[in-house]
């Protein structure tokens, strides 16, 4: 995959914002600006989710 670490997070959080204002706007029939607004936190969630799982496995590989 990508080899940097901070541009697999940012892609992540890129792709898990557009999903998550995607699914709002089309299911929650809202806005976009009011689904993408939303989106942001669990976008952050997610990126956050998978740096931890990240940096716990490297971790993991160092000890």
């Amino acid at each position: 995959m990508l080899k940097h670490r901070r541009m697999r997070i940012l892609l992540v959080l890129l792709v898990s914002w557009a999903a998550t204002a995607g699914v709002q706007k089309f299911r929650g029939e809202l806005p976009w600006s009011t689904a993408a607004s939303q989106a942001v936190l669990w976008a952050g969630l997610v990126a956050f989710v998978w740096w931890f799982a990240e940096w716990t496995q490297v971790q993991r590989r160092r000890t």
